[in-house]
């Protein structure tokens, strides 16, 4: 059984969720417009995007629709289908959608196809972006034990770091939940003489049910991630 080093944190994946109403899109990303992520729209509400304006939006069953200025459409036109009833139904159908087309859901094949062990873990064998929740610890996982070995993680800038030591046998290190993560934001993690760059996305409150998490996720590039929720849902 894999070790979970400093203290036990346990990730309840919310198993159903009630629906959003039913044309309010969650903003996953905005740019060059006023929208920050986790903020709500208004699907039948024509959104203005003038040249050079884009913005990501999530449904309640984790559909993701693009808009691009210039652009005077309604959110809710960007829907491919119906919106699911329920969270079986919604999930059953990100991962048909995640089979038959692999690649619209943002999971590269080839060396960054890594098979997590768990979907909230942040990999820091392979660089590149974690997804986290906001107010839960921070798991960092490496795909190879080691033995004990001196560990730091902070902001590229360093303006603080948390240290200890990863130890031997553990393949996971749960880090206090009180750090001062933002969104968007290049952290490092240093084991022994390695550095890792890390890119930290926060999944807003406002995403609040495991369909969302997987478009949210999928939608930032955390594809692993998306891999190991729907597999989970699959079990």
């Amino acid at each position: 059984m894999r070790a979970i080093a400093s203290l036990t944190v346990l990730i309840v994946l919310a198993l159903s969720g009630g629906r959003a109403a039913a044309l309010e899109l969650v903003v996953a990303e905005a740019h060059g417009i006023r929208l920050a992520p986790g903020q709500t729209v208004d699907g039948a509400k024509p959104l203005s995007l003038a040249d050079g304006q884009s913005v990501t939006l999530l449904s309640s069953s984790g559909q993701i629709v693009r808009l691009e200025g210039p652009s005077d459409a309604a959110p809710e036109s960007g829907l491919k289908h119906a919106e699911s009833q329920d969270m079986q139904t919604a999930m059953t159908a990100l991962i048909t959608e995640r089979n038959a087309r692999t690649s619209d859901i943002g999971i590269v094949r080839g060396d960054n196809d890594v098979k997590l062990p768990d979907p909230w873990v942040v990999d820091i064998t392979h660089p590149g972006t974690s997804c986290v929740q906001p107010g839960k610890s921070v798991v960092l996982w490496r795909s190879q034990d080691m033995g004990a070995t001196p560990v730091a993680f902070a902001p590229k800038d360093r303006s603080w770091t948390v240290s200890g030591t990863w130890p031997a046998s553990a393949d996971r290190l749960a880090l206090p939940a009180t750090m001062p993560l933002r969104d968007h934001t290049d952290y490092v993690v240093e084991l022994g003489e390695k550095v890792a760059p890390v890119t930290v996305r926060l999944i807003p409150q406002s995403v609040n049910n495991d369909a969302m998490r997987a478009g949210f996720m999928a939608a930032v590039g955390c594809g692993n991630q998306v891999s190991a929720l729907l597999a989970a849902w699959q079990k």
